[in-house]
């Protein structure tokens, strides 16, 4: 998002408050999508309205500026950091001077990154990097907004080289066949890597390529005044629309790019904004500055959150509401004493020096800020918290199942585990209750989500077609388990197989819609009801036990532990340093009240798969009088608010009842 701009250039046109007025609606969307308030699901798309207006008016000005033979790339580059870095530093700063005392230390790793990329504007790809199954929450990345900043940075620096390498007859054509390209490979993308897709220059160049090709018109399009009123009401009516299965940027990124094409090449003419609109050209005036601003506050607030529901309560949503209430000043401020003076006053030399000075000084501040709040003696959260793969990253499967030396204890295991990510929470301890046992080695089969039920989907009709629980995602799962089981039909030598899944994808359909597979693997059209659900899934776990015992296998189901409805090892770190924390118990164990609402059905499961095969469960040994530990000995048990830390792995699984042929083979 570009801040408002009188004159950048002497070939510049003057302010129009008609693109005043739509920045001041594209950040409303966008500040009223991220408080999260009901009815504005479709918010985000404000910033696809950035995208086009910023494409617009950068390329109509390096467009007058080569027509007039007076562009220069030098001059381009120095007024766009007079724009825009002197509000980013000052944000920038802010927040890292903040983030020791509102920030885990996991997050403050991330922001470390988060911060240096914006310095060099490649936040986009660093916020891509950082959004994998077990990588942070999005919002409680504090510069996560920097990633639009970026991707605007980086076509900025492509754009002006585009068009001066262009004779002026083939610019608009050079634009729009790449501006094609770029849709088309937003497709494509979209399909297999939503992620990617949303944060990429490639798969999102369209949107203010869009805006470019308006500005490359030899003259304004005279568009109707019905068409002008339809596209003012497509920008008023999308955001509070959604598109089930449609990833972002999708069919609604582009009606709300093409309506605000349409309007921006229409100017306004000269005559004062009507009384109506003025709020919003004031806020489009402050559009640069409030953007900045009001994420930090609200991931302040998300930190804060330790609760995991779906539902925000009350007291969440208004304390995001005062957020908000808090970015209008500290916006007006920031653009009043920062980005305003910083665009007049950064000029020639000294002001080169100012910006290199503040860029070298924000890449050594984070290293600064880690030191100044020191967690208690002996608690490296950092460490504690970090994702539990099992035995390596690499044993997180993304193909058919393949054995990995790394995904492996001892030369010829004698033991697998075969599940989900809660199966991966398992490794560690129990490689270190086999050893100590002197008992044969371990392999982990595991895929994040998928767990080991080969005939059943956790299946969820709303997903985006390259995302987790889509058709092409439980296809993967599927060829995942059974592959698992081809392999061991051909290695006779692992004689236990442990089986262990969160449950819950599989038997909640409040956020699910499991379905049976068809012997082709196909999705089953028949919805099933609770009752029909846990059956399923229960004759799912007996035939895969079978198949197993038949083999000559000893099979054991691990249930997940006690399920929290919060972030348990966010709220054991902000207690222990004495932060700010909401949305869980006081000491941070796990009650009837805070103990996710999905796990009244894993409980009932469970007890009918007792009737299968050995189910060994993790209550007896944290829970009593209906509150479970999440510490014990001064280890933390928990990494969030399910999966057991590397620590915690390691305390409970030797104290599991394993059954006595297993512990001796």
């Amino acid at each position: 998002m570009t801040p408002p701009h009188s004159v950048s250039l002497a070939t510049a046109e003057p302010l129009r408050w008609d693109i005043q007025a739509l920045r001041g609606l594209a950040v409303a969307w966008v500040l009223l999508h991220h408080a999260q308030l009901p009815g504005i699901a479709g918010g985000y798309l404000g910033v696809d309205i950035f995208f086009v207006i910023s494409g617009y008016l950068i390329t109509g000005l390096v467009q007058r500026a080569l027509l007039a033979g007076r562009f220069s790339f030098l001059d381009f580059y120095a007024r766009r950091a007079r724009r825009l870095l002197p509000a980013a530093y000052v944000t920038l700063a802010l927040t890292l001077l903040a983030s020791p005392w509102l920030q885990n230390a996991r997050e403050q790793l991330d922001l470390a990154a988060q911060a240096r990329a914006a310095l060099l504007f490649a936040s986009n790809w660093v916020l891509w990097q950082q959004s994998g199954y077990f990588q942070g929450a999005a919002e409680l990345k504090p510069l996560l907004h920097f990633w639009s900043l970026s991707l605007e940075e980086q076509y900025y620096l492509l754009l002006p080289a585009l068009l001066w390498l262009s004779p002026p007859r083939w610019r608009r054509l050079a634009v729009g066949a790449l501006g094609l390209a770029s849709l088309a490979l937003c497709g494509y993308w979209l399909m297999r890597d939503a992620n990617l897709a949303f944060y990429a220059l490639p798969s999102r160049a369209w949107e203010l390529g869009l805006g470019s090709l308006m500005a490359l018109r030899p003259r304004p399009w005279a568009v109707p005044a019905g068409l002008r009123v339809a596209a003012a009401i497509v920008l008023l009516v999308l955001p509070l629309l959604e598109l089930p299965g449609w990833p972002h940027p999708g069919p609604l990124a582009l009606c709300a790019c093409l309506a605000t094409a349409l309007l921006v090449q229409h100017p306004a003419g000269h005559h004062p904004a009507p009384r109506g609109l003025r709020p919003l050209v004031w806020l489009g005036d402050r559009s640069y500055s409030l953007y900045l601003v009001h994420w930090p506050l609200m991931a302040a607030v998300h930190n804060a959150w330790v609760g995991t529901g779906r539902d925000a309560p009350p007291e969440l949503m208004a304390w995001r509401l005062a957020a908000l209430a808090t970015a209008l000043p500290l916006a007006w401020l920031l653009h009043r004493w920062v980005e305003l003076p910083g665009k007049a006053g950064l000029r020639g030399t000294p002001g080169w020096v100012a910006l290199i000075a503040g860029s070298l000084s924000l890449a050594l501040l984070p290293v600064l800020t880690q030191r100044w709040v020191q967690a208690p003696e002996g608690h490296d959260f950092a460490r504690l918290t970090r994702p539990n793969y099992g035995f390596s990253a690499h044993c997180d499967a993304e193909r058919p199942y393949a054995p990995r030396p790394e995904c492996q204890q001892g030369r010829q295991p004698r033991w697998m585990v075969w599940g989900d990510s809660y199966a991966m929470h398992l490794v560690p301890g129990l490689a270190s209750y086999l050893e100590r046992q002197g008992a044969p080695g371990l392999i982990q089969a595991t895929k994040s989500s998928c767990g080991p039920f080969p005939d059943l989907a956790p299946y969820k009709p709303e997903a985006a077609p390259g995302a987790t629980f889509a058709p092409r995602w439980i296809a993967q799962c599927r060829a995942f388990n059974e592959s698992v089981l081809d392999w061991l039909v051909r290695h006779p030598e692992v004689r236990t197989v442990v089986l262990s899944s969160l449950l819950t994808q599989y038997l909640d359909t409040r956020q699910y819609s499991p379905r049976r597979l068809t012997p082709q693997g196909e999705l089953s059209g028949q919805a099933l009801d609770e009752a029909g659900l846990r059956q399923a899934l229960l004759d799912d776990l007996r035939r895969t036990a079978q198949r197993l015992r038949a083999l000559g296998r000893q099979v054991v189901l691990v249930a997940p532990p006690p399920r929290a409805a919060f972030n348990v090892a966010a709220c054991l770190e902000r207690r222990a340093l004495g932060r700010w924390t909401l949305g869980a118990t006081p000491d941070c164990r796990i009650d009837g009240a805070h103990r996710d609402a999905s796990d009244t059905a894993v409980q009932a499961w469970l007890t009918q798969a007792e009737g299968v095969l050995p189910v060994l469960r993790f209550e007896p040994l944290l829970c009593r009088n209906g509150r479970c530990d999440v510490m014990r000995d001064e280890v933390m048990l928990y990494r969030d608010q399910g999966h057991l830390s590397e620590a915690g792995s390691a305390w409970l699984l030797p104290r599991l009842a394993w059954p006595a042929a297993s512990a001796a083979q």
